[in-house]
């Protein structure tokens, strides 16, 4: 962390940096003109002169100020998601894919390889309240699904999650680093083939029907029902699996190709857009 911001911080209680860096990370976004977030850390920096912003400015860029701040002090959802990114970079044969669609809800984080997995975050900060409802969606999509929680709540969350759900626990180090643990191991499930397919655009069924060998169809439903139909007859998850990868393949390539030129806050925004860093982090 820069000195001076190091410095500046000494200025505010805990209570109130955590308030700060929630402010923050509702707010941020990596497209905004580095104006904008400067005027943005100014007004949670309040009691900071202005002489001191100018100062951090002339060598920080704002986006490593906010990435400091959260990474430090606030352990939010985007900071669990850049370090079990991380955690899967060491994998191989697998894409890797985040907010996927499923039913109501979108997967934190899904990978692709033999068989799908879902992964749903759950933070210091997060309830449990939409957790049922999530894994139910989850259970349809996918063959193998975990929650990520703090090691502080596996036992709470244990008794929430259905009894195919694996568990996974992680705790900092004392280098702000994470380490993550499967507590529980998911249990492969069976998963139902329509509701991936309502997941689904038309171009992507278009391309499931291609991998299949059949003709494609005008129409979505049409081609829906048509896969409906295959599947009745023979399984076809080798297919869907392979869509998936194809789908999110060039994403997860990028991301592990300039995953060290990322700010870690950014991961999730430059899958979305695979745009050079370099390119952003300018002043």
């Amino acid at each position: 962390m820069n000195q001076l911001l190091h410095s500046i911080l000494k200025r505010y209680s805990a209570k109130e940096i955590v308030q700060m860096c929630k402010i923050i990370n509702k707010d941020y976004n990596v497209y905004d003109p580095e104006e904008v977030r400067w005027s943005k850390l100014e007004y949670v920096l309040s009691r900071t002169s202005r002489e001191e912003i100018e100062q951090l400015r002339s060598s920080y860029l704002s986006n490593n100020v906010v990435n400091d701040l959260i990474f430090e002090f606030y352990h939010c959802e985007r900071v669990i998601k850049y370090f079990f990114i991380k955690h899967l970079m060491g994998r191989t044969d697998h894409i890797v894919a985040f907010e996927m669609v499923i039913g109501d809800s979108r997967v934190d984080i899904c990978r692709i390889n033999g068989s799908s997995y879902a992964y749903e975050i759950k933070t210091e900060y997060d309830t449990f309240d939409r957790l049922e409802t999530q894994m139910q969606d989850y259970l349809k999509a996918f063959e193998k699904v975990y929650v990520i929680v703090p090691y502080t709540r596996v036992k709470t969350v244990w008794p929430l999650v259905p009894e195919s759900c694996g568990i996974i626990s992680y705790r900092t180090t004392l280098q702000n680093d994470f380490v993550f643990a499967y507590i529980k191991r998911a249990q492969k499930n069976h998963c139902d083939i329509e509701c991936c397919l309502n997941s689904l655009s038309s171009a992507d069924m278009s391309y499931l029907l291609k991998l299949l060998g059949e003709k494609d169809c005008k129409t979505r439903l049409e081609k829906k029902n048509h896969l409906l139909e295959i599947a009745a007859i023979k399984p076809i998850w080798k297919q869907y699996r392979q869509l998936l990868q194809h789908k999110y393949e060039n994403q997860w390539n990028f991301i592990t190709s300039h995953f060290y030129e990322i700010l870690p806050i950014d991961i999730q925004s430059f899958f979305s857009a695979n745009i050079t860093p370099s390119l952003l982090y300018t002043k």
